[in-house]
């Protein structure tokens, strides 16, 4: 705990003296660094809210109003120091005038400094895009949600802000391209030396380089920053020669990244023996081709299941839950990309509905329907044996104990929530990826929560406003002196001036909001009966609801 709060107190300090150095420099029209920044805002929103964030002003300027991308998320992020209304507008704008609302429609503002404590901003007239004033940040907001992070995740950003502080300290005579492209590849590093990590925890000891790989990265990883520009486009063109020889070599290797990492290796025997022409005779070498996904398949009736035992409502669930979304934490969990991912129902299940049928086939994912469990099953089965490995998403013990008979024939992944998968099969497989609650909050849909009345709210409503409220985001329950009731992410005893009262902060995280406290009736009908209290009872600012109860 000591450790953790050590930590926090480190992430609190140095991001505080990044935001005042940069105010200083914007005061004072020295904004160059703020280039450079795109790339550490990138990494610290990878490593905050796992996505995969990419910088598109290093390539061209095809996007328009936005500078980093998660094409798979259909995320665009803005990084600016400018904080105004007028620069959210005007990007926007622009987003939408270039078609860039195609490729990204979820938008988020990151300023590079302080925000405004409110924006003017009418974003109901971007119909195209899911952007709202909750989606501008600053870096307070990633100090907030450190606060809630265990000390794993924690390491992960704490990690992030010490190489720009490495970075920043060795600042030398570089020019900032070379800057960002030694970013990238400390970057690209720490993905390699995640994937081993988790391939070295598993039965199998993939590939002779795996140890000298990851003693390289490491070395690597802290030599990055001296680098000269001699050197650092000597080491850009090895990855480079590499990927593209992965590209063209027929998949042998069932292993993501070898060539990749036997890369690094030759890069790693650059910095350290400054030879040239060993370098050029190792990436000749004979390195063995890979594939570039995997299969998912998911066991819908299973995969439904679980998630009514987590006590989430049917009808949340049938509005809400995203397949799309739970192939992307399941490729995070595993830390691997997927090739392809389908879904099989069987009719003869009660969890089988077609209107969830429908909303599952409008997102793009195949779903096969077959009219009996044993159907499911054998299916499942042939689409074992025709593929190297797969990821199964059930724990359906007449599914499981029917693949684990072939386990020797495929590698296979299977992924549980919370830990859920029976323990008679716990260590069959190659590797089980685990979906926590906040992995969980990420495979729904949001829509912005509406404002109601209180003289109209029931449960009903209540519990919608509740659903829609992503867990992973802060909020506070706030009612204004009309009686309008709205949950705002804007937090404390700020912005407070039109309000009549509010209840205590719900911390991201802490299962306040979000499907599954929708889904706690007792829960949302306490919630409506205090709120009623509180109005009637006249209760004026700061109330700890609990306490009306």
């Amino acid at each position: 705990m000591i450790k953790k709060k050590d930590i926090y107190d480190r992430i609190v300090h140095e991001l505080s003296i990044y935001v005042n150095d940069l105010e200083v420099k914007a005061e004072n029209n020295l904004l160059d660094d703020n280039v450079f920044s795109e790339d550490f805002i990138k990494d610290l929103l990878n490593a905050c809210l796992g996505w995969n964030l990419i910088n598109l002003n290093t390539e061209t300027n095809r996007f328009p109003g936005i500078d980093l991308g998660d094409k798979e998320r259909s995320i665009g992020v803005q990084v600016t120091s400018t904080k105004t209304s007028k620069k959210v507008l005007d990007s926007l704008d622009k987003i939408v005038s270039n078609n860039v609302d195609k490729d990204y429609n979820e938008i988020y503002f990151f300023i590079l400094g302080r925000k405004q404590n409110s924006y003017s901003v009418d974003f109901a007239q971007y119909n195209t895009l899911d952007c709202s004033e909750s989606n501008i940040w600053d870096v307070s907001d990633i100090i907030a949600w450190c606060a809630h992070y265990d000390s794993v995740h924690m390491d992960q950003v704490w990690n992030v802000i010490k190489r720009e502080i490495l970075i920043e300290n060795e600042k030398s005579g570089i020019p900032i391209e070379i800057k960002k492209g030694i970013l990238e590849l400390k970057n690209s590093i720490h993905k390699v030396f995640a994937t081993s990590n988790q391939l070295l925890q598993t039965h199998y000891a993939p590939g002779k380089y795996i140890e000298e790989v990851n003693k390289s990265l490491g070395e690597l990883d802290q030599m990055l920053p001296y680098l000269d520009e001699i050197t650092y486009f000597a080491c850009k063109e090895i990855l480079e020669n590499g990927l593209e020889l992965e590209k063209a070599l027929q998949p042998q290797n069932k292993w993501e990244w070898n060539i990749e990492a036997k890369c690094y290796y030759i890069m790693y025997k650059i910095l350290v023996e400054k030879n040239l022409q060993e370098a050029s005779e190792l990436i000749v070498d004979d390195i063995p081709g890979l594939q570039n996904g995997i299969d998912i398949v998911i066991d819908g009736n299973s995969l439904f299941d679980r998630l009514i035992k987590l006590k989430i409502d049917e009808d949340i669930l049938y509005r809400q839950f995203s397949v799309m979304k739970f192939q992307k934490v399941i490729e995070e969990s595993i830390l691997r990309k997927c090739n392809k991912c389908m879904i099989v129902f069987s009719k003869d299940n009660i969890y089988y509905n077609k209107d969830l049928i429908y909303q599952i086939e409008a997102e793009g994912i195949p779903v096969i329907v077959l009219e009996s469990r044993s159907q499911c099953i054998g299916f499942v089965c042939q689409q074992i044996r025709r593929t190297f490995e797969l990821v199964l998403v059930s724990t359906s013990e007449d599914l499981v104990s029917k693949v684990s008979l072939e386990k020797d024939n495929y590698y296979l992944y299977t992924v549980s929530f919370e830990n859920d998968l029976p323990k008679q099969f716990s260590t069959i497989f190659f590797s089980r990826g685990d979906i926590t609650s906040m992995g969980l909050n990420h495979c729904f849909n949001y829509n912005e929560c509406k404002t109601v009345n209180i003289k109209d709210i029931t449960d009903a409503i209540y519990k919608d406003m509740l659903s829609n409220a992503n867990d992973c985001i802060s909020h506070q329950l706030r009612v204004d002196w009309s009686g309008d009731v709205y949950l705002s992410t804007i937090m404390g005893a700020e912005e407070i001036d039109d309000i009549k009262f509010r209840w205590e902060s719900w911390d991201a995280g802490k299962g306040y909001a979000g499907p599954r406290a929708a889904s706690n009736h007792e829960y949302v009908k306490q919630s409506v009966a205090s709120l009623k209290k509180c109005w009637e009872d006249g209760v004026r600012g700061y109330c700890d609801y609990y306490a009306i109860l």
